[in-house]
């Protein structure tokens, strides 16, 4: 789930949390502070600041482009090449040129090597191809599951409060937006998890920052079961187990939460202010590690056992923030990356040393959100039409009707 106020956090802005600094997790201090000594312009604090900020938010390219920022008004030239170098590894579009916080760079030979590598950087990375373009336009899709008894592959629509086949079928209707879904084969269950989003076009604005699972029967469609939040927000995000416990994310205030498949409520997994806007979920193989990607901070991991929660520090040309899709294959993680530009689908390595660009700057790509795994194909959404609308969820006058697309990449192929 594409979150706006997780992307403005990307940005360096406050953010706060009931209760002083002493009972306030440290990031958010930090953050704080940091914008604070941004506004000031005074950059020895910021920089030092940014600096105990990074390994908290190990994943938010902002912290690195703030510090080459600070470097570079403090004259530590060849520091802040190193930061925008890391940037532009990563594979990153941004215009350093325009930037006046960069004016001392300008004419170096290393700041020419760093716009030589942006523009590298926009060139296309086609991995994906084509499988079928959504017949209803404006659906504003988020999420793809497939079933395998019946070969039917499953979109949930924001705008429609539905599920639709990839022929536009309808499957089963919902009373908000159908953000993240799930298959349970075994149960033959499809769960939707939905709630009030600005963009629907039927919904009350009674039912704001409220939110449920719903379980549909996998062949007809009917509603079985419903299961509301028990936070306020969003469910946007969730992942399945093997033995059908759902973890599910709530990514506009922030928690990570379990529907255990024998249970009828969902529990609480975080401490609050650790997530400020969790994602999709993967399981690790054993099923004993939840890997949990934040669109600010970057990849947790959480301990199911203890909920223990460790934050993985990547290399310094791999940027985890920004990310709505990711899922485990095999040891690796495949990752659906629209908080950054250029929008993008990627391969992290098992450790997430190493990082392979799949698809990135093809025409019609738009904004991607989520996909769904089959055998060694993966299967994404293009295309989702989230730029065509507002921050107040209405379509901008001058957009045209958004097409939408499945498209796919063959794993083994590449």
């Amino acid at each position: 789930m594409r979150s706006p106020a997780a992307a403005a956090l990307l940005a360096i802005t406050v953010l706060t949390l009931p209760g002083d600094d002493s009972t306030e997790p440290r990031w958010i201090v930090l953050n704080r502070i940091a914008r604070q000594a941004l506004d000031a312009k005074d950059y020895p604090k910021l920089r030092d600041t940014l600096a105990e900020l990074r390994p908290l938010l190990p994943g938010n390219p902002r912290i690195l482009y703030k510090l080459a920022a600070a470097d570079a008004h403090l004259g530590q030239q060849e520091r802040a090449l190193a930061e925008l170098r890391d940037l532009t590894s990563a594979g990153l579009i941004y215009d350093f040129a325009a930037d006046d916080d960069f004016a001392s760079l300008r004419g170096s030979a290393g700041f020419a090597s760093v716009l030589r590598q942006v523009e590298q950087n926009r060139k296309p990375v086609a991995r994906a191809v084509p499988v079928s373009v959504l017949p209803e336009r404006d659906l504003l899709p988020e999420d793809i599951a497939y079933d395998a008894k019946t070969r039917r592959y499953l979109i949930g629509s924001v705008t429609e409060c539905k599920v639709v086949t990839a022929d536009g079928k309808l499957f089963a209707k919902s009373d908000w937006p159908v953000m993240a879904l799930r298959m349970d084969p075994r149960r033959r269950i499809l769960w939707a998890a939905t709630g009030w989003v600005a963009n629907c076009r039927h919904c009350k604005a009674a039912d704001r920052d409220k939110s449920a699972l719903l379980a549909f029967d996998a062949d007809s469609g009917a509603l079985l079961k419903r299961v509301d939040s028990p936070v306020k927000g969003l469910l946007g995000d969730m992942t399945i187990s093997i033995e059908g416990d759902l973890y599910v994310s709530e990514g506009l205030h922030g928690a990570v939460l379990r529907l255990q498949a024998t249970s009828a409520t969902l529990e609480r997994l975080d401490m609050p202010g650790e997530f400020p806007s969790p994602q999709t979920s993967a399981l690790s193989s054993d099923e004993r590690t939840l890997y949990v990607p934040d669109y600010v901070r970057g990849i947790a991991a959480m301990n199911l056992n203890t909920r223990a929660v460790r934050w993985l520090q990547t290399t310094h040309d791999i940027v985890a923030g920004g990310i709505d899709g990711f899922y485990r294959y095999g040891d690796a993680f495949l990752a659906v990356q629209n908080g950054v530009k250029p929008p993008r689908v990627l391969l992290f390595s098992s450790g997430f040393t190493k990082q392979e660009i799949l698809e990135a700057n093809t025409p019609g790509l738009g904004e991607p959100t989520h996909g769904t795994l089959v055998g060694d194909v993966f299967y994404f959404i293009a295309n989702t039409g989230w730029d065509a609308y507002g921050d107040d969820g209405k379509k901008k006058p001058d957009s045209a009707p958004v097409e939408s697309q499945i498209r796919k990449i063959v794993l083994t192929e590449r």
